[in-house]
């Protein structure tokens, strides 16, 4: 049994699960407003609750959650005259499980426990809910009350109860993942604990006692599970189980035949001529909807959705346009299960640029459409994505051998491991959206991660697993289907004998699809793609020995001298050119060029000698590229070599033997294809530099083959999206695909919102800014930065938070953070920043009413924001696109005087139209649309902006007009003026941290 230090000064161990909440002043004392405390030792099964005066004011989000009134809070104790009764009561038990929400976490380290003589180990339940159930992707307390069905029955009077409730229900089904009964021995036979609770132990023993407390304090609860019992309060659930079922020890192969067998998918032939659909059984289908969910009938989207069905049953190319509200996604789901459901067998294809809306037509509107007793409640959906997103499961199985049978492992990797194994049980293999908490944890998952990657490691022919491959039991999944959801990449490397099954196609997020295209059809080589796949395999890292050692130690051992000399002789040349591709990687990222994107012809512009040269390094970049292209040659022929000579390999050295060879020629590869044809007007070369990394890519510019090809092969294909248009044409859009004929049909139907009459929507600039410039002096960029900034503190201070802010590049998204992220928090406004995925803002910022989130390209479209969360949108610079980006370059050179009005005006244009969308996504929504450039106003290349949206825009000159229009305006249209009065704060905010 393993213990933690706590558990071994107690004669038993004792539990209890803990939630917090506060009202936003997350960094001081002042701000806490609720402790709960619920004991789960035997006999002592009783809930405690605190109720603390905050010391701070607290507005409406914090009442609804807490349903504790400002009259209440401020009758309560303050936390110091509670502190010393609540830290004794939690110092009698050895371990306290709670649920990290980031702020309320830091309220229990920093000044519940921070100062106890005799604390409890703390376990994070939602790491290891993360961890142990990835498919839950939960992410707030708010997420795992919705999956308890304890915290259900409580009354909404008593969300703390509920909370509580909820972090009971989690811990024990925690625990009966860990017991769970796999079945693999005869009845009344001996055998071993689970297959978690093996690995578990195993890796738990591979590292020191102090770097796992979490994962420590799970174990031991299991292993206790005698002494946990539901409280006695009809509100909690008894645990399923208390028997721990058995399992062989032998884990390797026990981990294979737990998966599950990839199954032969059902083929239906479908006619060879179509049943189309007509507008009457559309009109149907749509009643039927409206009706089983209490919809009123929408007239944009009935016609909408008939224009689809002629689309999708017809033949030819056609694209429409469907505004906010018009009900565009359910609108082509529609038209598309009606032909499936008279057409049995046929399949339809839908692509979108995001995988937010990929998630929520799978997870949200399918599930909606296929209500029992529905026309639709067959339909067979399935998501497809990119190899790239599938763990392999040969390269688990030899990390396994690695961390685990051979004992090179510490506990953080072996932990890693573990959480790898989850996801193939829970998520078929998905790698995706992994959880900024493990990543945190267990930052060797990423590692791993790379390691065991499908794109990368998967070898058909030499898988040790095939029936149980990850990504053949998701295509197949796909195969079987009514209905396909990808994306825009993927769509274009569906197999021919997917491809051949679809007829239908739909792409969402159209205007997006040009892009994607691009970079779907792109070849690309990166300095970490090489190190990682190739480099840190073959060599070794300090942590581990490389596979040229591990075959070096094998042929010293078990083959014949003359043989043994000549493979060690072969891995000596392999470290020589792996050396000559290190000093090739390491001559180009030494070249003067600035960090960033650019083509290789252009001109570098630095200071040598106290002046400005020129200089073109195209010449330096192809024969660097060459020279590593060689180097990366000789180590695939030396690899061979080495196979040929191990005449008896066993399965695994043979095996990885010819892994390392592949990739070292698909390497190899790569770069003749990215530097045979350069320079040229078809490709675009890329050069991409960080401070620490490379990569070089060859992008297509034309796509009128690419399109052809899809055309011939989705017969029926439609274009659609929110913000096709720009200058009421498509003909932007077409120029991106390079067609130079219309559609054979096209639809515009406009947003059914009317803003300007129904008042839903105000825009407005700050003309008194200056305007931007990026060759103005530092003194005035500083001075443009200062007014910029502080009119952005205004407009959110005045709205209290509800605010998105959308930036055109990261380095002002960052100089925008670090600026008002030492200023909101005196206004209880919290910040947040687009990272990664941004799963996690994205959800904060909806469940949070007085937050602001700072957002770059993502942001800009394929989010929703419904309701009072999002009550102004301020696009900090205008989105005219960057004369350096590579694509942008190109097209300069290559359109010549053409470019501006064909590709440069229409781009800036629709980007700022997508933008304003995110404002009004219901139609009740309002808000304002604040534009901080002024050169939307006073500069007249600037004026085609304010053409493109739907409602007139309003400057202000002076900042009295701005607060004013804030104060007397826009804060009443909203009803939020009685809100401001209540907070007593200023307009004229402290800019001083």
């Amino acid at each position: 049994m393993f213990e933690t230090e706590a558990s071994m000064s107690s004669p038993s161990p004792s539990f209890a699960v803990i939630h917090l909440f506060s009202t936003g002043s997350y960094s001081r004392k002042q701000g806490l407003l609720q402790v709960g405390i619920l004991s789960l030792q035997r006999g002592q099964s009783v809930l405690k609750e605190w109720f603390i005066n905050p010391e701070v004011e607290f507005g409406r989000s914090a009442y609804q959650q807490s349903k504790i009134s400002k009259e209440q809070a401020k009758n309560a104790e303050t936390w110091a005259e509670q502190k010393e009764e609540i830290q004794a009561y939690l110092s009698t038990f050895t371990h306290v499980f709670y649920f990290q929400e980031r702020h309320e976490q830091a309220w229990l380290k920093h000044h519940v426990i921070q100062d106890m003589s005799r604390p409890p180990v703390l376990a994070d339940l939602a790491l290891l809910c993360s961890y142990f159930l990835p498919h839950l992707n939960l992410m707030e307390m708010a997420d795992l009350v919705a999956l308890s069905s304890a915290a259900q029955k409580k009354p909404a009077s008593l969300p703390m109860h509920g909370a509580l409730a909820a972090l009971h229900d989690q811990l024990f089904r925690l625990i009966e993942v860990l017991l769970q009964n796999i079945p693999s021995t005869p009845e009344n036979e001996p055998g071993q604990p689970t297959l978690f609770m093996q690995l578990l132990s195993q890796v738990l023993a591979l590292g020191s006692l102090h770097t796992a407390s979490a994962w420590r304090a799970l174990l031991l609860a299991t292993q206790s599970v005698e002494e946990l019992e539901s409280p006695n309060m009809a509100w909690l659930t008894p645990p399923a189980t208390v028997e721990a079922p058995v399992l062989p020890f032998h884990l390797r192969s026990l981990f294979t035949k737990w998966l599950p067998t990839v199954p032969e998918a059902p083929t239906v032939k479908p006619r060879p001529d179509i049943l189309p659909p007509n507008n009457k059984n559309i009109q149907d289908a749509l009643q039927a909807w409206y009706h089983r969910y209490d919809l009123p009938e929408r007239y944009p989207q009935m016609q909408y959705s008939f224009f689809c069905n002629k689309a999708i049953a017809g033949k030819g190319t056609f694209a429409a346009e469907a505004g906010t509200g018009t009900g565009k996604t359910m609108g082509y789901l529609i038209a598309a299960a009606e032909l499936l459901r008279l057409n049995p067998g046929r399949k339809v294809v839908v692509a979108t640029a995001t995988k937010n809306l990929q998630e929520q037509i799978v997870q949200g509107e399918i599930p909606r459409l296929r209500f029992k007793e529905g026309l639709h409640a067959h339909l067979r959906p399935a998501i497809v994505k990119g190899k790239n997103n599938y763990l392999c499961l040969s390269a688990l199985l030899n990390i396994y051998d690695e961390l685990v049978v051979q004992g090179k492992g510490y506990i953080k990797e072996g932990l890693s491991w573990l959480y790898l194994v989850m996801r193939v049980y829970y998520t078929q293999g998905e790698i995706e959206e992994i959880p900024q908490n493990i990543r945190a944890v267990l930052p060797d998952t990423s590692r791993l991660l790379a390691e065991a990657n499908a794109q990368e490691v998967c070898v058909p022919q030499l898988c040790h697993e095939p029936a149980k491959c990850t990504y053949a039991r998701h295509m197949e999944l796909a195969y079987a289907a009514d209905i396909i959801v990808t994306n825009h990449h993927k769509l274009l490397q569906f197999p021919p004998k997917l491809t051949e099954l679809i007829k239908h196609c739909i792409i969402d997020e159209a205007d997006q699809f040009p892009d994607n295209a691009r970079h779907a059809l792109s070849t690309g080589f990166s300095l970490g793609m090489l190190e990682a796949r190739l480099l840190r395999p073959l060599l070794g890292t300090n942590m581990r020995k490389g596979f040229l050692d591990v075959v070096g130690d094998r042929v010293l051992k078990g083959v014949e001298t003359e043989t043994a000399l000549l493979i060690i002789d072969e891995i000596d040349s392999i470290y020589r050119d792996c050396q000559t591709v290190k000093e090739s990687s390491d001559r180009l990222q030494a070249l003067p060029i600035p960090n960033g994107e650019q083509r290789w012809q252009e001109d570098i512009s630095f200071e040598e000698r106290g002046r400005w040269v020129t200089r073109n390094y195209s010449a330096d970049i192809e024969q660097t590229l060459q020279e590593l292209r060689t180097a990366i040659q000789f180590v695939a022929g030396k690899l061979e070599r080495i196979h040929k000579l191990l005449k008896k390999p066993d399965d695994k050295t043979y095996g990885r033997l010819e892994t390392y060879r592949e990739k070292a020629a698909e390497f190899a590869d790569t770069l003749q294809k990215i530097t045979s044809d350069f320079p040229s007007r078809k490709w675009i070369h890329v050069l991409e530099k960080g401070s620490q990394y490379w990569s070089v890519s060859k992008v297509p510019y034309y796509l009128q083959y690419e399109m052809e090809t899809l055309q011939q092969a989705y017969p029926s294909l439609l274009f659609t999206s929110a913000t096709l248009y720009v200058a009421s044409s498509t003909q932007y859009f077409r120029n991106q695909l390079g067609r130079t004929e219309p559609f054979d049909q096209e639809i515009r139907q406009l947003s059914p919102f009317n803003y300007e009459q129904q008042e839903q929507v105000q825009a407005v600039v700050p003309a008194f800014i200056p305007c931007f410039d990026y060759k103005m002096p530092p003194a005035e960029k500083q001075a443009w930065h200062q007014t910029a900034m502080e009119t952005l503190l205004q407009c959110i201070v005045a709205l209290n938070g509800r605010t998105l802010v959308l930036f055109t590049s990261r380095r002002d998204m960052d100089a925008a953070y670090n600026w008002l992220h030492t200023r909101l928090p005196a206004y209880d406004i919290e910040l947040l920043k687009q990272e990664g995925t941004s799963l996690w803002e994205i959800r904060r910022f909806r469940q949070e009413e007085h937050s602001v989130l700072l957002g770059l390209d993502r942001m800009w479209s394929g989010v929703d924001f419904p309701g009072v969360t999002l009550s102004q949108v301020i696009v900090f610079r205008l989105p005219n696109p960057s004369i350096s980006n590579p694509l942008v370059a190109h097209r300069k050179e290559v359109e010549g005087g053409m470019f501006w009005g064909k590709f440069y005006y229409p781009a800036s244009q629709h980007k700022l139209r997508q933008g304003f969308g995110r404002l009004v996504r219901r139609e009740k929504d309002k808000g304002a649309f604040v534009i901080l450039d002024s050169r939307v106003v006073h500069s007249s290349t600037m004026n085609h902006f304010r053409t493109e949206l739907p409602v007139e825009i309003t400057s202000f000159h002076t900042e009295n007009e701005l607060q004013t229009w804030l104060l007397e305006d826009l804060l009443p249209s909203l009803k939020l003026y009685s809100e401001w009065e209540r907070r007593q704060v200023s307009l004229n905010p402290s800019v001083e941290p």
